[in-house]
């Protein structure tokens, strides 16, 4: 019996030695409040209470162990939450992002799912990012962002979030100088193409000023490992004047068949005070497809919000969205939305983060 004791307590000290420098930290956004949506169908409006309308409701944990020498271990598990209901989002237990990887000074190299780098780009300059506009007439229906491709015929990936996939960072000491890549397994058995995806983002930031340039390519599949390749490159730039930020974003986006089509947004974040900020963006699409005798068709896209922080964690938010469309046009994400009609939604809430 004394035995064990020494036993056990041996191995509790060198367990405690063993994790001494390990700290794990849970997280989460708590986001819920209130949108009424119109997308065109007979059945009119419809109002309801909705998760993640700033940013997306979450819990997580993350982990960092400092091995040495400056190199440290490092993992993300974060789950998506629909506070609406309790339920999971994603249709996954940590859709949202599950990595595991290692950082120096060559920078982080992170394995499984997160954010494509296009989705991370997006959120970086544009000041609604994929939130507030509750991505029904958001970044990500107007904008290409990855998460498109297939593996073995099944959709292994969600819109802006891509999985099997290698991630790298560039240390932070590069003279205002950054890169992220991305490369994703399509895991198809006999073709290394099929379901493939690939991501690169490379930007500068100097004083006030921030530009970037985007890649990325999302390979699909069928049952007959047959892959059409959609393509997207963006271009953006920012410059903080202090008493407004104004923004510019174009992205074109093709695919090996008919695809063609042009994203502009032009928006500007003003600071109102400490705790209160203004953001307003226009969006211009052209959309060159073939579509019958004709194209697609154009969209435009004007939104404006409004937040205030209650504090560091705590804050209120408003937005409005108006889109309209040519006849043959669908920019949103809503599946019964009526093509040409206009889409109008109106979006409030709070956000709390811990």
């Amino acid at each position: 019996m004394k035995k064990s004791i020494f036993a056990l307590a041996v191995l509790s000290a060198f367990s405690g030695a063993a994790f001494a420098q390990s700290t794990v930290t849970i997280y989460g956004v708590v986001d819920v409040g209130f949108q009424s949506l119109d997308n065109g169908t007979p059945a009119g409006r419809f109002n309801r209470i909705q998760s993640g309308q700033e940013a997306g409701s979450r819990i997580g944990f993350k982990g960092v162990e400092d091995l040495g020498g400056g190199l440290k271990a490092n993992f993300v598990l974060e789950q998506g939450v629909l506070v609406d209901t309790g339920e999971s989002d994603q249709g996954r237990t940590f859709g949202r992002r599950s990595t595991v990887g290692l950082s120096g000074d060559f920078g982080a190299v992170d394995f499984g799912r997160d954010k494509s780098p296009t989705l991370k780009y997006f959120d970086n300059f544009d000041p609604f990012g994929s939130a507030l506009i509750n991505n029904g007439t958001g970044v990500r229906a107007l904008y290409f962002v990855g998460g498109s491709a297939t593996v073995a015929g099944v959709n292994a990936n969600t819109t802006g979030r891509v999985s099997n996939s290698v991630f790298y960072y560039t240390p932070g000491n590069l003279s205002g100088f950054s890169a992220a890549a991305q490369y994703g397994f399509g895991e198809a058995a006999g073709d290394n193409s099929a379901g493939r995806s690939l991501g690169l983002t490379l930007g500068y930031k100097v004083d006030a000023l921030e530009v970037g340039f985007n890649y990325l390519k999302d390979n699909a599949q069928d049952a007959k490992l047959f892959t059409n390749a959609k393509k997207g490159i963006s271009v953006a730039a920012s410059y903080d004047l202090g008493v407004a930020k104004p923004v510019f974003i174009y992205q074109k986006t093709t695919d090996d068949l008919t695809l063609e089509k042009k994203a502009y947004t032009l928006a500007v974040t003003v600071p109102v005070d400490t705790n209160a900020k203004v953001f307003a963006g226009f969006t211009q699409v052209k959309n060159d497809t073939p579509f019958g005798t004709g194209k697609v068709g154009d969209a435009k896209q004007f939104a404006i919000a409004f937040n205030y922080a209650l504090s560091k964690r705590t804050d209120l938010y408003t937005a409005f969205a108006r889109l309209t469309q040519d006849a043959t046009s669908r920019e949103q994400l809503a599946a019964t939305a009526v093509s040409g009609t206009s889409v109008k939604e109106l979006t409030a809430g709070v956000r709390h983060q811990f």
